[in-house]
């Protein structure tokens, strides 16, 4: 008994070498010559000795840097400093806190709750290397360029700087269009024709509060307000709570009798404004005045009603629903910077109101509990919406948050649709703090911060089409609103994770001062098809969308799903044509989706299309510019693959070059057509292996490549 238990405890030791095939399947490997896996499946085994990595232990590195530094410590003493800092960011004790996580360098990362946790058993050699304090000498700088180096701005009309957020699909265009502009002219891209925050619609509004009573005459009728009312609740209520219609709807009554009228209080009415005006904004089309948006009255009459926050404080349930229809109405109007300013009011308040925590109060009612959950989770939902669109940080993390989700009355579809966009709000909450914040900024953990947003994105993938399924095959299906809104997003969360991989291999090309190609591992390979079959994905459930007359041209969503998806597709075709096997139709339904905005008054969306329209020109005149030296691409689809061959498995045989090298494509029979199953997406996540140095952007001699990219 004692040589069994023994045995269970006993610690599996690690082979000191994995052929290529093992390590390539994150599966161990015997270490003998052929192992035992590849004579399973009767493959050959293939073991990469020239390439193979030294692992050395932390402290070693740690002491080679000390002696290097006290060395240099001689001649320059101002070399002190650096040794410190050098000798803090290596030492195998450090923790510290990243998202209410503790996290130990160098891979792993804060992961939602949702996400399951990787079986200790399947992991791979290079992470229990990571996990035993070893590291590899053969690393290589790779960060998000989005967020490394300084902070980029271009200047508007007036001649103000604009900060180009990170995550920011309006900053992504704008940085592509402004160095590619630079790149090919030599000269700043001028404003003329560009859209700018804040500068497409008119208020008529100077911002100044009056001492301004409620006016009624300028309100419609009973009857249609009702109807307003209820465009608000179809059109906003699927996705946000903007008030609780028992007690909306009690005060409607009293406010049209004028027997109770009295009896309203002062911050419904403002409430009742904002709702008429976003109910105006998306049923009427066009104004008498173009640059004045629907609505526009009733928003400013509310607005200089409105009493400061420290006012509002004093009945914050309201005052937060107030705030979110605001934020949301000038979300809209594309007045992003006081949208977000003022949802993050809205977000302060509910923090002090505790509606973060899990509310069991005896003086608050199981309705009253109900609603401060729908509000909570509103809050933080459009909270992730706009920082996103903005590109500014997350104001809370979710090891803060403890309250539970609504019960909507036990309806399980309304249950499951706030659950499943709660965990896509987290999911791009863990984007916007590793992929874009600190972790994008460091080699390692940038590809591990990709990595885990894949799996938290694969564990919604599966429940999001079983709970909320899309056919699109049938152009004469019907189409449920609230369930493309869920897949739209799901699909700007894969993109918005795979982009900044899109635009380094685009700015490498770039930077080639001759015409080398550009490694495309297959890994990376796997990631850009993931990107551009979701941009294809979203476009046809637009298209879809807009059919059967569902596409919201006043609601920003379906706008920034379409200009996120034009940019991934734009660049895909520069870096690598062979990912778009339709493009010839991509560009003519974009431009369909913008008109039909455009048709119903929406200015940014025809503002848009220009830009659009432009940055297709300026990478086309681009790409085919002599200067570049670039490679006319091959025909052939499969030109990234040049000197491969595909074997059973998904496993492409280098045929051409001096070293034997064998990759596996995780993809390798995924028509993108089809969607994308979760399994599929853990599949090209583990499929990442940053314990390999990531020379996926190295330019090489033409002809000694396994796969590349003209």
């Amino acid at each position: 008994m004692e040589d069994a238990g023994q045995k269970d405890h006993r610690v599996r030791k690690r082979a000191p070498n994995a052929c290529s095939r093992c390590r390539q399947q994150k599966i161990k490997c015997s270490g003998t010559a052929p192992c035992g896996q590849c004579s399973k499946k009767n493959l050959a085994c293939n073991f990469d000795s020239e390439h193979h990595k030294i692992l050395v232990t932390r402290e070693f590195l740690t002491s080679l840097e000390r002696q290097a530094g006290l060395s240099h410590h001689r001649h320059d003493s101002g070399s002190s400093a650096h040794e410190s800092n050098n000798a803090a960011r290596l030492s195998p004790d450090r923790t510290y806190m990243q998202q209410g996580f503790e996290v130990e360098p160098p891979h792993r990362l804060p992961t939602p709750a949702h996400l399951p946790r990787s079986n200790d058993d399947t992991q791979s050699d290079a992470e229990l290397d990571e996990s035993r304090g070893e590291s590899t000498v053969t690393d290589l700088p790779f960060t998000n360029p989005l967020v490394s180096g300084s902070s980029e701005y271009v200047t508007d009309r007036k001649g103000e700087p604009s900060y180009l957020g990170t995550s920011s699909n309006w900053g992504f265009g704008r940085r592509i269009l402004s160095n590619a502009h630079e790149r090919l002219y030599g000269t700043s891209l001028p404003p003329a024709s560009l859209i700018f925050e804040g500068q497409t619609y008119d208020l008529g509004w100077d911002g100044r509060r009056s001492c301004a009573e409620f006016d009624e005459a300028a309100l419609p009728t009973s009857d249609f307000a009702l109807f307003l009312i209820n465009a608000v609740k179809f059109h906003c209520g699927q996705l946000f709570h903007l008030f609780d219609e028992q007690d909306f709807m009690r005060n409607f009554s009293n406010f049209h009798s004028p027997s109770q009228r009295a009896e309203c209080p002062e911050l419904w009415h403002i409430h009742y404004l904002l709702i008429l005006a976003l109910g105006k904004a998306l049923i009427v089309r066009v104004g008498q005045e173009p640059r004045r948006p629907p609505g526009a009255d009733l928003y400013v009459q509310a607005m200089k009603l409105l009493p400061e926050n420290m006012y509002l404080c004093r009945d914050l349930i309201p005052s937060i629903e107030i705030l979110c229809c605001a934020s949301l109405y000038l979300q809209c109007l594309d007045i992003r910077s006081t949208a977000y300013s003022v949802v993050g009011a809205a977000m302060r308040m509910a923090l002090v109101a505790g509606l973060h925590t899990d509310i069991k109060n005896r003086h608050k009612s199981e309705p009253e509990r109900e609603r401060c959950r729908e509000i909570w989770w509103t809050v933080y939902i459009l909270d992730c919406h706009l920082s996103s669109l903005m590109g500014a940080p997350i104001a809370i993390g979710e090891q803060n948050i403890s309250v539970q989700l609504p019960s909507f009355g036990g309806i399980a579809q309304k249950s499951l649709a706030l659950s499943i966009h709660v965990k896509l709000a987290k999911t791009t909450t863990l984007i916007l703090r590793t992929v874009y914040g600190e972790e994008g900024r460091m080699d390692r953990r940038f590809l591990a911060s990709i990595k885990a947003a894949l799996k938290c994105l694969a564990s919604v993938n599966d429940e999001r089409n079983s709970g909320f399924p899309l056919d699109l095959k049938k152009p004469s299906s019907s189409i449920s609103r609230l369930s493309a809104y869920l897949h739209l997003f799901h699909h700007q969360c894969i993109m918005l994770t795979i982009r900044p991989l899109l635009y380094a291999l685009w700015q490498k090309r770039l930077e080639a001062p001759a015409p080398l190609p550009v490694t495309l591992g297959v890994s990376v390979r796997s990631l850009l098809r993931i990107c551009v079959a979701s941009a294809n994905e979203a476009i046809r459930i637009l298209i879809a969308l807009q059919a059967q007359s569902l596409l919201e041209s006043f609601i920003p969503f379906d706008l920034e799903s379409t200009w996120s998806c034009a940019l991934v597709l734009l660049l895909a075709k520069l870096v690598d044509p062979s990912l778009l096997r339709k493009e010839e139709s991509c560009m003519p339904k974009i431009h369909s989706i913008l008109d039909e905005m455009v048709s119903r008054g929406n200015l940014i969306a025809g503002l848009r299309k220009i830009e659009m329209q432009q940055l297709d020109e300026t990478l086309t005149t681009l790409h085919n510019s002599a200067s570049l030296g670039l490679i006319t691409a091959p025909d052939s689809i499969g030109q990234s693959f040049e000197g491969a061959t595909l074997g059973g498995g998904g496993v492409i045989r280098n045929v051409g070059s001096s070293h034997s090298q064998i990759q596996f494509e995780p993809l390798h029979d995924w028509n993108s057509e089809e969607g994308l199953s979760g399994d599929q997406l853990i599949a090209v996540a583990d499929s990442l292996d940053f314990a390999t140095p990531p020379d996926w952007l190295s330019a090489v001699p033409l002809g000694q490549l396994d796969g590349y990219l003209y």
